[in-house]
């Protein structure tokens, strides 16, 4: 079950410059104090173009079962006191007739984002970069590329975010993947690709082998309670297609990693 967390203090607005949609960072409170929190939210009109919620818990839930960082989430609970406190200001992207919970990611200190022009060896001790693309692929999140990676860096680690454009996925996805018709959006564009591309026959031969075994791993029958809770709390999704997608990839993890090494050739 995902922890809730209560509204106490609005801090900041992030103003969408360089994102989509406009991110509030709150001081919530849960069972164990205070943490603060990326807090989305999402209106009516973002909600009407992606499962932006399904997507935002899908990702990081899916992040960890490939042992990918990314930091931890919670639902926020936006009480009435708390929507009192906010300042009275029209650019504030709320519904306020909306009750449902909202999607939180607690905040990440300290860290700096991905810079343009990262060597591939240093990107390389950060994270493995042949998963992470893989990864997106599977997900199907078009939203890790050069202008926006998405990738939170410390010292040694790098974090993923922002989730929102994931499961883009329709009637059509599964014969798309058996006809190698991928869009590229999901592969030329993301962040990793040019290093992948620049690798060896050998490298590029066995990059995809530790995915595999964590996608033979992949409970999904976990996967879908977590999509079917965020239905609960009010949010639709095509959660039957999403499922029939991810069945499809795991029972056949040979055309999906052939379609990558295919990508990166």
């Amino acid at each position: 079950m995902i922890p809730i967390y209560k509204a106490r203090k609005l801090l900041k607005v992030i103003e969408p410059q360089f994102g989509h949609t406009q991110p509030w960072v709150v001081l919530c409170e849960g069972v164990n104090g205070l943490a603060e929190f990326v807090v989305k939210v999402f209106t009516e009109n973002h909600l009407s173009t992606f499962p932006r919620v399904h997507g935002e818990f899908a990702g990081s839930w899916l992040a960890s079962e490939f042992d990918l960082l990314t930091p931890s989430v919670g639902w926020i609970e936006l009480e009435e006191h708390f929507l009192r406190t906010l300042p009275p200001s029209s650019a504030l992207q709320i519904d306020f007739d909306d009750d449902r919970l909202k999607f939180g990611s607690k905040v990440l200190n300290p860290f700096q984002h991905f810079p343009v022009g990262l060597k591939a060896k240093d990107f390389k001790k950060l994270i493995p970069i042949s998963r992470l693309f893989a990864f997106d692929n599977l997900i199907r999140n078009s939203d890790r590329g050069t202008f926006k990676p998405n990738l939170l860096l410390t010292d040694s680690e790098a974090y993923l975010i922002d989730h929102e454009f994931s499961l883009d996925i329709n009637e059509d996805t599964i014969q798309d993947l058996k006809d190698s018709n991928w869009e590229g959006k999901f592969s030329s564009s993301h962040i990793t690709y040019p290093y992948l591309c620049t690798g060896s026959k050998t490298d590029k031969a066995g990059c995809f082998d530790d995915f595999n075994e964590y996608l033979r791993a992949l409970n999904l029958n976990e996967f879908r309670e977590l999509l079917l809770e965020v239905e609960g709390q009010g949010y639709n999704a095509e959660i039957d297609l999403f499922m029939e997608y991810f069945i499809f990839i795991k029972r056949n993890p040979t055309i999906f990693t052939n379609l990558l090494k295919g990508l990166i050739l």
